[in-house]
């Protein structure tokens, strides 16, 4: 099963309540009409933008995490978004990729009997045991 997240933004004259629909509308389609499984969509609420997007400074975000055995979800899910005026960006991950990749980092820290080090504590300053001791 793959795992996604897709990163909404929408712009800010966009009333609370329609974005409350609006949050309700994707959720539900995911679920029924993409088949989706654990469909969550969260508000993420009004965020300034790194750049104008069609004249506009802010924009709300709406982040949605969802599972899906389908392999074209993402092209009916994207292309729905797309001929929707309340939407000025998207972007779509494959989080199941990720997750492999760290997966694999731990299992390689594993191996290196490094599981009790800096490294996994989050302290770790990018400097091997040999570094450390040049100092």
């Amino acid at each position: 099963m793959r795992r996604y997240e897709t990163m909404i933004v929408v712009p800010p004259n966009v009333s609370e309540s329609d974005l409350d629909n609006l949050i309700k509308g994707y959720e539900e389609e995911l679920k029924n009409r993409h088949g989706a499984s654990e469909a969550v969509v969260q508000k993420w609420g009004k965020r300034n933008l790194a750049y104008p997007i069609q004249k506009f400074t802010e924009g709300y975000y709406v982040l949605c995490d969802y599972h899906s055995e389908k392999e074209d979800i993402i092209q009916s899910f994207e292309g729905r978004l797309r001929v929707s005026e309340t939407i000025l960006r998207f972007l779509t991950i494959r989080r199941d990729e990720e997750m492999k990749s760290e997966a694999r980092m731990k299992e390689k820290l594993l191996k290196r009997g490094k599981s009790s080090s800096k490294e996994d504590s989050g302290d770790y300053d990018g400097f091997g045991e040999e570094d450390a001791e040049m100092d």
